[in-house]
């Protein structure tokens, strides 16, 4: 079995996941219908994570997660 990625749909929001097999495939959203990029799977920029964002973003994600902690001021 390969790996999957997760999209979020940059229109609604949705995650989506996307088998390994089927990353060369054009892909839509299943909640919105919008067309999805493997850009949407790799940030160019780094995420800001809350204490109410840490469990979507950061436990329950399926793959890796590298995190940089600071504190501002």
């Amino acid at each position: 079995m390969s790996s999957s990625f997760i999209i979020r749909c940059p229109r609604c929001g949705a995650k989506n996941r996307i088998p390994g097999e089927r990353r060369g495939e054009r892909a839509r959203c299943g909640k919105c219908g919008n067309p999805l990029s493997l850009k949407g799977a790799f940030p160019e920029r780094a995420i800001t994570v809350t204490d109410w964002s840490f469990r979507e973003e950061v436990i329950d994600f399926p793959g890796p997660v590298m995190m940089e902690f600071y504190s501002p001021g």
